[in-house]
């Protein structure tokens, strides 16, 4: 079974792909892990995106689509995989159908993550992370606040989580990725699950009944 899911930053689309790997035993791939794992390996591909990262250029699509490549034909993916947060915009879909087609591969699901702007808004500029277990809390739905300790550490905001950041995200995404939606949406395995302030839990359970049925 491989699936995809689509959203806006903070639609909550890494927070259902974790909960379907652990309900389906299939894995999540994250192009960010696939090219920390690979720099980290010393590999030849390692050695070449560290030069690029570095000097802060962007990664190809291509590369990008080498690693992907590489980790979907692993045995880690022998029943199936979850994409997240790729491909980002109209380029990379049609590049990643291609390399899908070539290997023989289908996605069967695509899971469109909907979330009013307003709440994605709240849920990101509200974020704090403790410092030291990484716990996540929301200013606007819990009794935290930044400099609160969580026991273990203290909760601190992350300096790209801003009102003029996360609106500049919402934009790039409108432009770049939204018409994705539409990409899939003609090839029939487009799902649109929409989002509130109700919790993942009620998402998850629509997501799972889909996949079951």
């Amino acid at each position: 079974m491989n699936v995809l899911f689509l959203g806006a930053p903070g639609s909550g689309k890494g927070t259902q792909s974790k909960k379907i790997e652990t309900e389906f035993n299939i894995p999540q791939i994250s192009t960010g892990d696939l090219l920390r794992a690979e720099t980290a390996s010393g590999s030849k591909m390692g050695e070449d995106l560290k030069k690029i990262m570095s000097s802060g250029k962007f990664v190809s699509d291509e590369l990008v689509l080498k690693l992907v490549s590489k980790k979907i034909t692993s045995d880690d993916c022998s029943n199936g995989f979850i994409l997240d947060g790729f491909p980002r915009n109209l380029s990379q879909a049609s590049s990643l159908d291609v390399l899908l087609n070539d290997l023989n591969v289908a996605i069967e699901y695509v899971f469109l993550i909907d979330v009013p702007t307003d709440l994605i808004i709240k849920r990101c500029v509200g974020r704090i992370t403790c410092d030291t277990c990484g716990k996540i809390e929301n200013e606007y739905f819990s009794d935290f606040r930044e400099g609160d300790s969580c026991g273990e550490g203290v909760y601190v905001k992350r300096a790209d989580d801003n009102e003029e950041t996360v609106t500049n995200r919402l934009r790039v995404y409108s432009e770049q990725t939204e018409p994705i939606i539409e990409f899939y949406e003609k090839k029939g395995i487009l799902h649109r699950i929409v989002g509130g302030e109700d919790g993942p839990e009620r998402l998850t359970e629509e997501i799972v009944t889909i996949i079951k049925n």
